[in-house]
């Protein structure tokens, strides 16, 4: 007897003992289960922000007060303080038939200028959100936390931008269009380097010496330097060069064999190694605008638009056949449009090219060509089935010397060219002979006046200039020329003496945008247009005009994901 009990205390104890760690491991299984629910709705938050930002670019301007509320937004400091928000503090959504997760989203002040900036501010966001030293530059950060019942995980998550204007220079061929040979087309051009012909048949664009690029560039191609050229302002900027028709190369430049100009440029910025460089494609074309933009502010041939702070003067030119002239009708006070869209249609059915022998200033009525100048102080992206033509200086107001002021940015989206106005006049001559001694150009032809078409140069004004040209052009805008290029009309007319194209923005082209003027290829001096002066505006690292184009398959990607310690 004394046995059996003995032996069923044992049992009973072992009973005991078992129950009680099988209960524990049901509370430790039951807990790992909530924490991996609280950090799956942290992912969810993630997933939510990257969502919103990659339908809408600039889904990081509205700070917290998106045009549709998010429940889940919030910042990292109580109101007017530094002190953290705590976790029952928080702004939250829940997961939609989840069985109660719920996740919050904050954004976190950049480290560069947390102390002067702690919060996201609509004002001040690139100042309050984008770091601006160290190997994060051009990044912003977001922390979201998942919670499931009694737990709660949160996920750091870092965001870098890589579109057309995160560069203050983009091409994917940096060669000259191949429409600038005439007819026949030299569709063998559309290529990059080392795939492509020779000099003899595809000319490349130089960098010189006394030009800068002054901000991040890329290209998908091999670089052409004569000289030494700046690239960067500072080891941030990124001069990717992608030499994808040399992909054996690392540096991603020379000289291209042009005489004895030596290839010996300045980097400022960091150059990235060929192997690094990641690749970004254009779309085809803009028709994605043309589905955006609202009716009333979609127009139909030739069309100028002078922009007036946050209202504009809208030319619309058609022609009477009857009459036999061209008809302006001129709409003022415009309303800058809600979605912050125009689109300008039609193709042209007028041959003409911007390399001559003239532009077409007065050909090109039927033409979906839009020309735009003035001041604008509200964002606005402005997009043309043809061509866009800069006929005057395009300044955002109010501004701090040469920075904006203001979070206004001008997009300019054009399917074939976007130009810079320039009304010169090139005739060919037979046998290359000269007009009177002036701008005589390797013997083949001369640049004449637009006014004085029918003299050779007015003998007073032997520069091949009008008064109509533009001095020291500024243009304050991120543009984008899908099919072409960003050029110069008649670039290689007229002495080098109107001073510097100066571009506050991004340039991108399918070609390069380097026929702004023409250079010496001996002494690398310019001799004909405009040298660039391009800066690239920071706030583009951050937003972007109105629905402005993005690469294929690019735009804001998760850099990095971290999990970090509860709020």
């Amino acid at each position: 007897m004394i046995v059996a009990l003995a032996v069923m205390l044992i049992s009973s104890g072992l009973v005991v003992a078992a129950f009680t760690a099988a209960r524990g491991d049901i509370g430790a299984v039951s807990v790992n289960s909530e924490q991996k629910k609280a950090y799956y709705a942290a992912e969810a938050g993630i997933q939510d922000y990257e969502y919103h930002l990659t339908q809408d670019g600039n889904y990081l301007s509205y700070c917290t007060e998106p045009p549709a509320a998010n429940p889940a937004l919030n910042q990292q400091y109580k109101e007017g303080t530094k002190e953290p928000l705590k976790s029952s503090e928080l702004h939250t959504a829940e997961i939609p038939e989840s069985g109660g997760e719920r996740y919050a989203i904050q954004l976190i002040p950049a480290e560069s200028d947390k102390e002067e900036h702690p919060k996201c501010t609509k004002s001040n966001l690139v100042e309050s959100m984008l770091e601006e030293q160290g190997a994060a530059t051009g990044t912003f950060r977001i922390e979201a936390t998942g919670f499931y019942r009694k737990q709660s995980r949160s996920i750091m998550a870092t965001f870098r931008n890589s579109n057309f204007v995160s560069y203050v220079w983009y091409t994917k061929y940096e060669t000259f269009d191949p429409a600038k040979y005439g007819e026949p087309v030299r569709t063998q051009c559309e290529a990059f380097y080392g795939k492509r012909p020779g000099e003899r048949e595809c000319q490349n664009n130089y960098f010189i010496s006394g030009e800068s690029v002054n901000g991040p560039m890329h290209t998908e191609d091999h670089v052409g330097i004569c000289g030494s050229p700046i690239f960067g302002r500072s080891l941030p900027d990124r001069i990717e060069f992608g030499s994808r028709g040399e992909p054996s190369e690392e540096e991603g430049y020379s000289n291209e064999e042009v005489g004895s100009c030596p290839a010996s440029p300045t980097f400022k910025g960091t150059h990235v190694p060929v192997s690094e460089v990641k690749q970004l494609e254009p779309p085809p074309g803009d028709e994605e605008l043309e589905h955006v933009v609202e009716p009333a502010y979609k127009y139909t041939g030739k069309t100028e638009i002078i922009l007036e702070g946050s209202t504009m003067t809208v030319k619309s030119f058609e022609y009477n056949a009857v009459t036999k002239k061209v008809e302006v009708k001129t709409v003022p006070g415009v309303a800058f449009p809600p979605n912050g869209v125009i689109y300008v249609k039609g193709g042209c059915s007028t041959r003409y090219s911007p390399y001559g022998p003239k532009p077409g200033y007065e050909e090109d009525t039927e033409c979906g060509n839009v020309y735009v100048h003035g001041e604008y102080s509200n964002s606005l992206t402005i997009a043309s089935q043809n061509d866009i033509i800069i006929n005057g200086n395009l300044i955002t107001v109010p501004r701090n010397g040469e920075v904006p002021a203001s979070n206004a940015l001008l997009g300019l989206v054009a399917n074939n060219f976007i130009r810079i106005y320039h009304p010169v006049v090139k005739t060919y001559e037979v046998g290359g002979t000269t007009c009177n001694g002036h701008d005589r150009y390797l013997g083949s032809h001369i640049c004449e006046y637009i006014n004085n078409a029918s003299e050779c140069d007015a003998p007073n004004e032997p520069t091949g200039h009008t008064p109509e040209d533009l001095n020291n052009p500024t243009i304050y805008a991120a543009m984008l020329a899908l099919k072409h290029s960003v050029l110069v009309d008649n670039y290689d007319c007229g002495t080098a003496t109107l001073g510097h194209l100066n571009v506050y923005g991004a340039v991108a082209g399918l070609f390069s945008n380097g026929l702004t003027g023409e250079f010496n290829g001996r002494t690398g001096v310019i001799e004909h247009g405009y040298p660039y002066d391009a800066n690239y505006d920071n706030r583009l690292q951050i937003e972007e005009p109105p629905h402005f184009l993005n690469p294929i398959q690019a735009a804001w990607t998760i850099q990095r994901e971290t999990l970090t310690s509860q709020p």
